[in-house]
């Protein structure tokens, strides 16, 4: 082999091994509550594109933990490894540059803001092992599309009853709502000015408050035939003069609005 490719290959690995922040030196950790595995409580690291270990100091890596890559405004991409069970609060909210964020099937729980303000993320797959998404878990973040899996049992909700977790996600543009799933949290997707239709699936039995207020450029929600009522929450509400799952739907056709009246919708648009 010539000194040429050898040199271009050193090169490469060079580059490869300072890319990738794989060294158990790049991440402070602690011990799970069950002695099971271990919690990623820090970044400290200095490559943007982060490839999370499988485990440390021999330890299976189960959760991101609180804040632990809270404003790092370096890191683009993040690959979390098969085995995390738990992303908790704050893990990479206000990551700015933060476009692609791997998560493997087997992840349980998104908690509170988890990716709030992440602005430059365009794109994130829900994996179907998702139980609990927590409260503005990717509020005001970039994504464009998403896809709520229906094995979610908990929306976490803070004092005034909403999830808010994709709220004011202004260029959110797509939502698949999963065959299965039964209740559309309060607002959850409150000021998703960029939606424009939506498709609700024959489970659907209630819509919380709030859900879809003031989404501008929505027009058309199309509602299976099989769903014959639905519980607007905010009828449970004293406090409320009317329903608001849909107020500020400025744009919403007639025929829409018909649909959903003649399902239990009696709030404004």
């Amino acid at each position: 082999m010539n000194k040429k490719l050898c040199a271009a290959l050193f090169t490469v690995l060079v580059l490869t091994f300072s890319i990738y922040a794989q060294q158990e030196a790049d991440f402070i950790v602690t011990l799970t509550d069950d002695g099971e595995g271990a919690i990623i409580k820090k970044y400290t690291g200095t490559a943007a594109v982060v490839r999370i270990p499988a485990a440390i100091q021999e330890m299976p890596i189960h959760e991101i933990g609180e804040e632990a890559f809270f404003n790092n405004t370096t890191i683009t991409s993040v690959v979390i490894p098969a085995g995390v069970k738990k992303i908790v609060r704050a893990a990479f909210s206000g990551c700015l540059k933060l476009t692609s964020v791997t998560i493997p099937e087997g992840l349980e729980s998104i908690g509170d803001s988890a990716f709030l303000n992440c602005t430059a993320l365009s794109a994130i797959t829900l994996p179907q092992s998702l139980k609990t998404l927590g409260v503005a878990a990717f509020r005001k973040s970039g994504i464009t599309a998403v896809t709520i899996p229906a094995g979610i049992t908990e929306f976490l909700l803070n004092s005034y009853d909403n999830n808010s977790a994709f709220s004011d996600c202004t260029k959110l543009r797509t939502i698949t709502l999963s065959e299965g799933m039964k209740t559309i949290p309060g607002g959850i997707f409150w000021g998703c000015t960029a939606l424009t239709t939506i498709a609700l699936p024959a489970s659907i039995t209630r819509i919380d408050q709030n859900a879809f207020r003031d989404c501008t450029a929505l027009t058309t929600i199309t509602i299976p035939d099989a769903v014959e009522k639905i519980l607007f929450a905010s009828v449970e509400k004293s406090w409320l003069d009317d329903d608001r799952e849909f107020q500020g739907c400025i744009k919403l056709t007639l025929a829409s609005q018909a649909a959903l009246r003649k399902r239990g919708y009696t709030g404004k648009f």
